[in-house]
């Protein structure tokens, strides 16, 4: 599809194109960022040193013994508002856009489970990472088993998979950033543009939560979250706009846990270090492709302009 083929009279108009853009990532930095102060206020009644740190503890599930004028589920509920700030943006979105028709959409695309091979390889690739990192770290003699060890690697409130896929980045971006903007973009722009636009945004999106970190950690952070956007956008178009490999890779990446959980030699170690370059690594590769095939995605899947 080329630019000629849109509807001229929408392409014309880029506010026309930019404003449902506009709302979906205006409405998800407000539903992140507005609960800042009231958390803040709340971590200093608990005499915390930051809105960050009840956040963390919240999640957590470890709030027991601080005192809180607000139940601790009302602060987990905030944190979950936060963490699915983009998938209830995208989720208004593609309903007023689309209607019951395109939730259906994105339903069927949840759905879509079969996948090429090269694409499942990619969607296990972090788990490929961290396992060269145990090996390199001299940790799999560290390697321990037991039903209680699997019921924590996947249900544990605090390293669980499927916690993490279920409750916190993956299903809580995902169905905005990759079930919205970026089949919205592309029906506009090349998928290099789309990921330059998604990255950029979703990178920004995170600074809050990096307040208290060093310099270095915090630009090594927005780099890997502004390059994944890049590989994203490459498993989403080859496997038919299926987001079952984009929530899987998001959520593996992000449950490095897991590992600790099962090789305990890794645990209090900078061992993230080597999947971290790893994943840099391949998302620039993934960048350099999207670049040099800078032509429209052919998955027609993204939301019209009404």
């Amino acid at each position: 599809m080329t630019n000629a083929a849109l509807p001229e009279t929408i392409y014309s108009d880029r506010w026309v194109i930019a404003s449902p853009l506009l709302l979906f990532f205006g409405l998800a930095y407000l539903l992140a960022w507005s609960p800042i102060p009231l958390l803040a206020w709340l971590a200093a009644e608990a005499d915390l040193e930051s809105w960050i740190e009840l956040s963390r503890l919240a999640e957590s599930g470890a709030l027991t013994g601080h005192e809180l004028p607000v139940p601790d589920w009302l602060i987990y509920a905030i944190t979950r508002l936060q963490d699915f700030a983009f998938s209830l943006s995208g989720l208004l979105m593609i309903t007023r856009l689309q209607g019951w028709q395109g939730l259906r959409a994105l339903g069927s695309r949840l759905l879509q489970w079969r996948m090429t091979g090269s694409c499942w390889l990619l969607t296990i690739l972090p788990l490929a990472l961290y396992l060269s990192a145990t090996v390199t770290s001299n940790a799999l003699d560290s390697f321990q088993w037991s039903p209680g060890h699997l019921w924590r690697a996947l249900f544990s409130i605090e390293a669980g998979l499927l916690v993490t896929l279920l409750l916190r980045g993956p299903m809580g971006e995902e169905l905005g950033l990759r079930g919205f903007a970026l089949p919205y973009l592309q029906t506009f722009t090349t998928p290099f543009r789309a990921s330059l636009v998604i990255g950029f945004f979703w990178a920004s999106w995170h600074l809050p939560v990096l307040l208290d970190q060093d310099p270095v950690s915090v630009i090594i952070f927005l780099v890997a979250a502004f390059l994944l956007s890049f590989i994203f956008t490459w498993l989403f178009n080859n496997s038919g706009g299926s987001l079952v490999g984009v929530l899987f890779f998001h959520a593996f990446q992000n449950n490095e846990e897991m590992f600790e959980v099962f090789f305990l030699a890794l645990s209090g170690t900078d061992w993230e270090t080597l999947p971290t370059l790893g994943l840099l690594a391949v998302g620039t590769g993934f960048a350099i492709v999207l670049w040099r095939n800078n032509s429209r995605s052919s998955v027609q899947l993204a939301q019209h302009v009404t």
